[in-house]
């Protein structure tokens, strides 16, 4: 992909050229002249040695523009990703979008559609499955935070779930400094060697910067050793415009800029070309109601000015949206899933998470995934544009029906209706009322319901027997590493196969 350059940008364009050049002006000179804090003596020792400015006191890092601009034309515009049986799977940053449920929810919506409780690992195994299941969604990901699992276990136990209930490659992270090679352990267990591990990769990292302007040790450590393991790695920035970020959202996009710009130096400084996505969450400080939404229009503004930028600089880009800040699976829910998602792929995103989120993430419900599904197949229809070519234009057919004709009957209809219509729907009504009706006048929350319970009843996609014991003893030794009792270990297994 190119780098610096304006004519792939994308369809919806919130900032012009010269506001693109200008952003990245001003990012460069928040880099060289303020910098950004790496609390990770590691990161400061590569980053010097690099020939950043740094001060050991405050962990502050200065960049010099030069190796920025190395940095950027350095960095991959795609990657490939394979799924969980070494199978080549796609080219991550091919210009499609792709879409995965939302991440770290502690709660879920009970199918009722009113009941909030905290979520569990039988949560995370159905709502695996059924991602698993539905066409449009390409990728799981930790999308729910398991009660039973213990703090000190960090992602693990999300990892584990999920390599047991999909094959599709997994949108992760960790929320502890061990967490990146604990969860190499579970890679290498389920993939048979290191190799695979690092030359198939099966997981993206996510890891998010502390805005304002600041690396943790938690982040800057995640992104050293997922570069030491070849783990492909989603940089994120979730700050809150009036709170972590500023409020004007020029502002945001900047400080947005400066934050990416400086996790990708430490990557790409570590191992030029090591795949990385320019990724965000970006939520707004709501002064009348002191909430912060995440899919207010605002922040589908900055998504789209930062996914100019990350597009200017030839990066694969990822956002949160298709999703909502609603309680419940209502208006206020399909309009702003709709809404982001839409804008999203028009921004030219490549990766897309959020779908079944409810409550600024906080909240999953595995019904909304399914009927989210069915609008992402209407993003990905779009996707595919109009067919143009001599069959598509119809010329000699509309010669031979002509005035006053009928399509229904004619072979041209029969044989191409598949390819120009989608016909992928689950739960959307397109029916006329007479057989709705008479089919049981089902909701689209009904319909959703249905699915999950069917989902529920079935075994999707077996580990099989040699590698979930492979898991079991890599899970058992993960445990171990983190200080959990062998009670605690065998608990936590149990809960997973009752679930």
């Amino acid at each position: 992909m190119d780098k610096f350059k304006f004519d792939t940008l994308p369809q919806l364009r919130v900032l012009n050229d010269d506001q693109i050049k200008e952003m990245h002006e001003k990012a460069m000179d928040v880099l060289e002249n303020l910098g950004i804090i790496f609390a990770y003596d590691r990161a400061l020792d590569v980053l010097e040695e690099a020939g950043c400015t740094v001060d050991r006191e405050t962990q502050k890092v200065k960049f010099p523009r030069e190796l920025v601009k190395k940095c950027i034309e350095s960095a991959p515009g795609s990657f490939d990703l394979y799924d969980r049986e070494g199978n080549f799977y796609c080219t991550f940053g091919d210009g499609k979008t792709r879409f995965n449920p939302g991440s770290s929810a502690s709660n879920v919506l009970e199918s009722d559609g009113e009941t909030v409780r905290l979520s569990n690992v039988k949560d995370l195994k159905l709502l695996t499955k059924v991602a698993q299941s539905l066409p449009h969604i390409d990728f799981v990901s930790s999308s729910i935070v398991c009660e039973e699992a213990p703090g000190e276990l960090g992602s693990q136990y999300l990892y584990y779930t999920e390599m047991q209930n999909s094959t599709k490659p997994i949108i992760g992270g960790s929320t502890d400094v061990e967490g990146v090679p604990r969860t190499f352990k579970l890679l290498k267990a389920v993939l048979g060697s290191e190799e695979n591990v690092r030359t198939k990769p099966y997981t993206i990292f996510d890891i998010c910067v502390t805005s304002p302007l600041k690396w943790s040790t938690i982040g800057a450590r995640n992104i050293m050793d997922c570069v030491d393991m070849d783990i492909p790695i989603e940089l994120i920035s979730a700050q809150i415009a009036g709170a972590t970020g500023p409020i004007s959202l020029a502002g945001c996009i900047l400080e947005h800029t400066v934050e990416l710009l400086s996790g990708l130096v430490l990557i790409q400084v570590m191992k030029p070309g090591h795949p990385t996505v320019y990724g965000g969450a970006p939520c707004i400080f709501n002064m009348k109601t002191m909430y912060t939404p995440m899919e207010a229009m605002e922040c589908s503004m900055v998504t789209a000015g930062y996914a100019s930028m990350g597009k200017y600089y030839g990066l694969p880009v990822h956002t949160y949206a298709a999703m909502s800040d609603s309680k419940y699976i209502d208006y206020q829910a399909g309009s702003e899933s709709a809404r982001s998602g839409l804008m999203a792929y028009l921004a030219d995103v490549d990766n897309v998470s959020g779908a079944g989120g409810l409550n600024v993430i906080a909240e999953m419900s595995i019904e909304k995934l399914v009927v989210d599904n069915d609008f992402i197949g209407t993003v990905k229809h779009l996707e595919k544009g109009i067919r143009f070519d001599e069959e598509s234009l119809a010329a000699d057919l509309l010669l031979k029906v002509g005035s006053g004709g009928n399509f229904l009957n004619q072979k041209h209809t029969l044989k191409n209706y598949k390819k120009e219509q989608n016909y992928s729907n689950i739960t959307m009504n397109y029916e006329e009322r007479a057989n709705w009706n008479k089919a049981g006048n089902w909701s689209v929350s009904d319909k959703a319901r249905d699915y999950v319970k069917k989902i529920a009843e079935q075994d999707i996609c077996p580990l099989g027997e040699e590698r979930t014991k492979a898991l079991n003893e890599a899970f058992i030794e993960v445990c171990q590493d983190c200080g959990l009792t062998k009670e605690t270990t065998e608990e936590l297994i149990k809960k997973y196969n009752e679930a």
